[in-house]
């Protein structure tokens, strides 16, 4: 019987993890709502944050998994929204990057933080061991999720 606590376990979390992404979705969605933007823009301000505020634009077409032509189109949007600005590369001064602006990421700050602090408050009782545990779980499926999308 061992096995069939274990298979409901594994179902159990494969669900969790399921309601998580819908979830997450319906966050970025309300926030494209609320900025007037596509789900599209809202994922590539999202994907320039977590590379550290810049991006080549190849870069960028390969995260969202977009043509060259629509990775084009999105920038030319958020540029004219002023959320994002291409630059020079301050590692490279040769290449051209687009970058999140200032303004873009006060935006999304305001709007996530509260996320992220709810976040932050959900895990405040797990203990170091447990945490470690959790971010290696979650790291494995991010790693998984790529393997899967052939990212």
């Amino acid at each position: 019987m061992a096995g069939t606590t274990e298979d409901t376990s594994t179902r159990d979390i494969v669900e969790l993890l399921h309601q998580l992404g819908a979830h997450m979705h319906a966050v970025g969605s309300r926030f494209a709502a609320q900025e007037s933007l596509h789900a599209t823009d809202v994922q590539a301000l999202s994907a320039l944050a977590m590379a550290g505020g810049h991006l080549g634009a190849g870069e960028l077409a390969r995260s969202l998994e977009l043509s060259s032509g629509a990775t084009t189109r999105l920038i030319d949007r958020l540029e004219r929204v002023g959320h994002v600005a291409r630059s020079t590369d301050p590692l490279d001064r040769r290449r051209r990057v687009v970058a999140i602006t200032t303004s873009a990421q006060t935006t999304a700050g305001a709007y996530f933080g509260s996320l992220a602090a709810t976040i932050e408050q959900v895990l405040e009782p797990y203990e170091a061991a447990e945490r470690a545990v959790l971010r290696r779980f979650l790291s494995e499926i991010v790693a998984a999720m790529e393997l899967h999308g052939g990212s």
